[in-house]
């Protein structure tokens, strides 16, 4: 039988505890909760730290000027801090405290299932909020077009467990052939419609990679759903025939590097066959893995806390973290102008289609339709293209893992004591260990949107304050929003019995979170953009409050890091097109 949480508490109250962080030292009281880390000022106030959103702590050796043992903690939303404590048996023990709390093994023991707003919340309808048959009514699924239709395939979660469970697929298309194709996919998450555009019919559709192989096998099934999928919006000749030549710029966007893409072959998946799929071409995005997201944030975070409290700006460049975001919204821009102006389809795929696939599919979304830049057309495009669609928030966010770093530096005495640390540090850093499956997948399309939110400061109804507590909250586990891995997995759970929802303390609190320069009239100006918009990525900059920093201090006049964007997709050689043969 495992131990009450509030076993876990070696110490509750420490007193005398000196805080720094950024230019403020003060001392004050600290308490340790079953969930929090609580910081007493003199005044009253209180610096509340969840344990989730901990990333790394390191008890130092004492201090030779003060004779206090620190504590050195980074979190999560990028706060860094120190608590320095008078005895080493109390430091101990609230590092040995955190430690054991910050490390859960189950979903249920996350603060989401404890958390109670002090004030109720007046907004309840977060859980709801999103509803896929009116969302897709909204696009003009059953009110505009027959051409798409509901499946209940997956109703049970077993055609395709990380799926919704409400799939739109093509009319023409039944369940049996859809049976075959998922033998294709990865996953079984087969080619499914994400948005239909209000323009044209032109439509979003996402899955997996196909699992083509050294045998180089194909699925005339999946051939068939990719080309329905491709007719949807084709006009008919006077015999009812379809003709092609209106829509000769249907895409199959692969979104990861092309020797990725080929290098899969080898564990039995891979990349279409473009002899095989008719009326389309190819593209790669070159959107990199995972890891090397993982390794850019790091680095990113290197050079925004170098030490002395100065921006390192060698290290902002070296972490390639403005490439990586242009290219996902030159990306982006690609799939909006095949949609809106060449009025062809684009179906987007990387490996599984959880995360270089969600970030294309919603980020287009975001610029296709003004809906998305609403305050509740927002929430209703992160349930369906990142929560519904299997996003692994868990996994990505390291809700469960060990993955909470902790490194015990006290001991480290003598005349090599400053190399022994970094040498400690490095080793700790840089070892399999700290490789896992966390990525800031999420936190990059946040990102991009305050990249959107720079470039058309009246098209969004929501402000950036609303990506900041986001972005907080997908690691603070306040609310059970982003807890799990799967759609099937949050049903499984039945959160919304037992947790809140992030979008009723959003709604709850709008006026907190409204742009107060947002103009709806904007989009309604056919002369402009007629409510499509197509960012101009060479203009990408760091998100300098995301870390604490002053926007000027990080991006501010005669402030460069070299080149950071991409070609547009006409002359650039990370783009890769292959043209079908049919």
């Amino acid at each position: 039988m495992q131990p009450s949480r509030i076993d876990l508490l070696k110490i509750t109250q420490v007193k005398n505890v000196l805080l720094t962080r950024s230019q403020e030292t003060v001392v004050g009281n600290l308490h340790l909760t079953v969930h929090h880390l609580i910081f007493c000022y003199s005044s009253g106030e209180e610096l509340w730290i969840p344990y989730s959103i901990i990333h790394t702590v390191e008890r130092q050796p004492p201090s030779l000027q003060s004779g206090r043992h620190p504590l050195y903690i980074k979190c999560r939303d990028f706060m860094i801090l120190t608590l320095s404590l008078l005895k080493e048996g109390e430091t101990q023990d609230v590092f040995d405290s955190i430690q054991k709390l910050a490390c859960v093994t189950s979903i249920e023991q996350l603060y989401a299932y404890s958390y109670a707003p002090r004030t109720p919340f007046t907004a309840t309808n977060g859980w709801n909020i999103y509803d896929p048959l009116k969302e897709y009514g909204r696009m003009g699924v059953d009110v505009n077009t027959d051409a798409w239709r509901f499946s209940l395939i997956n109703r049970d979660y077993k055609y395709s467990p990380t799926y919704p469970r409400v799939l739109v697929v093509p009319s023409k298309i039944s369940d049996n052939t859809l049976n075959y194709a998922a033998k294709y996919r990865s996953k079984a998450r087969i080619p499914a419609l994400s948005y239909l555009h209000w323009h044209n019919s032109a439509t979003i559709t996402r899955s997996s990679q196909p699992l083509v192989g050294f045998k180089q096998a194909r699925s005339i099934q999946d051939e068939k759903l990719i080309e329905a999928i491709f007719s949807t919006n084709v006009p008919k000749g006077p015999n009812g025939e379809v003709v092609y030549g209106s829509t000769a710029t249907n895409l199959i966007i692969d979104a990861r590097p092309m020797a990725n893409a080929v290098g899969n072959v080898a564990r039995g998946a891979g990349t279409e066959n473009m002899d095989h799929y008719r009326n389309c071409k190819k593209i790669y995005v070159a959107i990199d893995n995972i890891h090397v997201m993982r390794d850019s944030l790091a680095k990113l975070r290197e050079g925004m806390d170098s030490a002395g409290g100065q921006i390192n700006r060698a290290a902002l460049q070296r972490s390639g973290w403005l490439k990586h975001i242009s290219m996902v919204m030159d990306g982006a821009i690609t799939i909006v102008k095949n949609i809106h102006v060449y009025n062809s389809h684009v179906l987007v795929h990387c490996s599984d289609g959880w995360d270089r696939t969600s970030q294309l599919v919603s980020l287009s979304e975001l610029c296709l339709d003004p809906y998305y830049r609403t305050f509740e057309g927002i929430q209703v495009l992160i349930e369906k293209d990142w929560v519904s669609f299997g996003h692994k928030f868990e996994d990505r966010s390291g809700h469960l893992s060990n993955e909470k770093y902790f490194i015990n530096l006290a001991n480290t005495g003598g005349n090599s004591a400053a190399n022994t640390i970094k040498d400690m540090q490095n080793k700790f850093y840089k070892s399999n260990y700290y490789q896992r499956e966390t990525s800031p997948v999420f936190h990059q399309f946040l990102d991009c949107i305050y990249q959107l939110l720079c470039l058309y400061p009246t098209r969004f109804e929501f402000n950036e304050q609303m990506l900041v507590e986001l972005h907080y909250h997908v690691y603070s586990c306040q609310f059970g929003t982003f807890l799990f891995n799967s759609e099937k997995e949050r049903i499984h759970h039945h959160p919304q019995d037992k947790t809140y929802s992030i979008w009723d303390y959003f709604n709850s609190n709008k006026e907190k979170f409204t742009n107060e320069l947002y103009d709806p009239m904007k989009d309604k100006d056919l002369v402009d953009d007629g409510g499509v918009l197509l960012p101009d990525v060479s203009k990408v900059k760091f998100w300098a409050s995301l870390f604490k920093r002053d926007d000027n201090e990080v991006n501010g006049p005669g402030v460069s890091y070299g080149p950071t964007t991409l070609p547009l997709p006409e002359t650039s050689t990370s783009i890769v097109i292959t043209e079908s043969t049919n």
